[in-house]
């Protein structure tokens, strides 16, 4: 009776152990992802959109230098780089090659997303400043709505100047902002401000 009865106990053990988690523990485990989830989803969350800021501006920088370059190849001026905001918030821009003003299947163009778009300079804290911090006398805000930046053939920004192209997401600011600014030989530079009382304006590339 005794061999008989041990195989039993064991499969009673083994059986009770496949019945899965108890009522107490599976609220438990619960309380725990979410506690976790609720912790991680907002760092999460700015992770991507600082991402998306960094990748617009360096869109928006890669189309300048794109339209600069096509002007000296081309030996001639290039109506640079318009710019057109839609009706939903995205921003189209495009290296106008021929002088149409409107977008061609073969000139470099790019679309932005509403999360990571151009934005009006009077949105942009601190946007004084970023001349102090370029170390230029003033510049000049392009209109995001309708605007463009021309070089003349040999790369140089006409009329001659500083300008910049603001990039960010005026729904979510934490993400802080992107300046996109170009100085009146042509190179092209990326600034951020990351935002808070304390923010300042640093050069990216």
């Amino acid at each position: 009776m005794y061999c008989r009865v041990v195989p039993t106990r064991i499969a009673r053990v083994s059986q009770n152990g496949m019945l899965g988690l108890s009522t107490l523990e599976l609220i438990v485990s619960m309380g725990i992802i979410l506690v976790i989830s609720a912790i991680a989803i907002p760092s999460i969350t700015k992770a991507v959109r600082i991402y998306q800021l960094n990748d617009a501006a360096s869109q928006v920088s890669t189309i300048l230098k794109l339209a600069r370059f096509e002007a000296i190849r081309r030996n001639t001026p290039v109506s640079a780089v318009n710019l057109q905001a839609t009706p939903n918030g995205q921003a189209s821009i495009w290296a106008d090659s021929n002088g149409d003003n409107t977008a061609q299947s073969t000139e470099k163009q790019i679309l932005l997303g509403v999360n990571a778009t151009l934005v009006a300079p009077g949105s942009v804290p601190s946007a004084g400043s970023l001349a102090a911090a370029v170390g230029v006398p003033s510049i000049t805000a392009m209109n995001p709505a309708s605007d463009s930046v021309r070089f003349d053939q040999r790369g140089a920004v006409s009329p001659a100047g500083v300008y910049v192209l603001y990039v960010g997401n005026t729904s979510a600011s934490y993400g802080g902002y992107r300046a996109v600014v170009v100085l009146p030989s042509g190179s092209v530079q990326v600034w951020t401000y990351a935002g808070g009382a304390s923010g300042i304006w640093q050069q990216v590339s």
